[in-house]
C-alpha cells in the first residue's frame, strides 16, 4: 500500500513539475522572441490581416474577358443599383477588415500571455519539483532493496531523462532551422526561393490591380456618381491601409529571415541551458549509482 502511495505521489509531482516546465519554456522563449523582434530583428514580425478588400464595380456591364473594373463618368455615372449594394457590402468587409488586429497588437497580447502563464506557472514548477526532489532524496538514502522507494527512483530518472531528450529535439530544429536561414541568405543565396503571395485582384491598365482601379475610378467620379462623403473618406482610406499593407507585404517576404531567426534562436538559447542542466543530474545520478 506503501508502495503504490508513493508512486502515485511522484507521478503527480514530476507530472504537474512536466507541464509546467512546458509552460515556462514556451513563456520564455516567447520572451526571448519578442525581444529579438523589438531590438534586433525588427522585421520579423508577420501581420495576418493581408491586403484590405477590394471593390469590384463595373464588371457586369463588360465582357467576361475585359480587364475593366472600373467606373466612367465621361458622360454619365456608369454605376448600377448592382454596384451601389457592392459598395455597402464592400463597406461591411472593409470594416471588418480594419477591426482585425495588427501585427503590433497581436505581439503585445503574446506578451501578456507570455507573461501571465509564467506568472501561474514558475512558482507552480518550484513547489511540485522541490517535493518531488525530496522524496527523491529520501529514497537515496534508503538501500536499494527497499521496494517502497523503487517507483520514486524511476520516475526521477524518467523524468530527467524525458526533458533532456526534449531539450535535444529542440536544440536540433532550431540549431537547423538557424543554419538553414543562415546559408539561404548570406551563402547559397540561389537557394533562397523568395515565397510569393496570392491574391484575388487582377493586374490592369499596367500596374494597377482591378480592385485598386475601382477605388481609383469611383474616387474620380465621386460627384458625378452621387457618393457621399462618408464612402469618399473611407475609399481615402483604403488607399491608404493598401499601401501600407502592401508595403508590409513585400517586407515579410523580403525579410522573411528575420522571423525564423527571431524563432529559431530563441528556442536555441532555451534549449542548450534545459539539456545541460538536466544531463548534469542524470551523471550525477549515474555516479552516485556507480559508488
Amino acid at each position: 500500500m506503501k508502495e503504490s502511495t508513493n508512486t502515485i505521489r511522484g507521478i503527480y509531482f514530476y507530472l504537474v513539475a512536466f507541464i509546467a516546465l512546458g509552460f515556462i519554456v514556451g513563456s520564455t522563449v516567447y520572451l526571448l522572441n519578442y525581444v529579438a523582434k523589438v531590438s534586433v530583428f525588427q522585421k520579423g514580425d508577420f501581420s495576418f490581416r493581408g491586403t484590405p478588400p477590394g471593390l469590384f464595380v463595373g464588371s457586369a456591364k463588360v465582357e467576361e474577358s475585359s480587364p475593366a473594373f472600373e467606373v466612367s463618368c465621361q458622360d454619365k455615372c456608369s454605376l448600377t443599383e448592382t454596384d451601389r449594394t457592392g459598395i455597402s457590402d464592400w463597406q461591411e468587409n472593409y470594416k471588418a477588415w480594419r477591426e482585425q488586429p495588427s501585427a503590433k497588437t497581436n505581439r503585445a497580447r503574446g506578451l501578456v500571455n507570455a507573461i501571465s502563464f509564467l506568472i501561474v506557472a514558475l512558482p507552480l514548477f518550484i513547489l511540485h519539483f522541490r517535493s518531488a526532489q525530496k522524496e527523491h532524496r529520501q529514497a537515496s538514502e534508503t538501500t536499494n532493496s527497499d521496494m517502497p522507494n523503487r517507483g520514486t527512483k524511476l520516475l526521477h530518472s524518467i523524468y530527467f531523462y524525458l526533458i533532456a531528450l526534449a531539450a535535444v529535439v529542440m536544440f536540433i530544429i532550431s540549431a537547423g532551422a538557424t543554419i538553414n536561414t543562415v546559408l539561404k541568405t548570406w551563402v547559397i543565396k540561389e537557394a533562397n526561393v523568395k515565397t510569393s503571395v496570392s491574391t484575388s485582384a487582377r493586374v490592369v491598365n499596367g500596374n494597377e490591380t482591378s480592385d485598386v482601379q475601382g477605388v481609383n475610378s469611383l474616387l474620380k467620379c465621386a460627384d458625378k456618381c452621387q457618393i457621399s462623403s462618408g464612402i469618399v473618406q473611407e475609399l481615402k482610406n483604403w488607399q491608404a491601409d493598401y499601401a501600407q499593407a502592401k508595403a508590409e507585404t513585400e517586407d515579410q517576404t523580403k525579410y522573411d529571415w528575420q522571423r525564423t531567426l527571431a524563432t529559431s534562436i530563441p528556442f536555441l538559447l532555451v534549449s542548450i541551458p534545459l539539456f545541460w542542466l538536466h544531463w548534469l543530474v542524470i551523471q550525477k545520478d549515474r555516479k552516485k549509482s556507480v559508488n
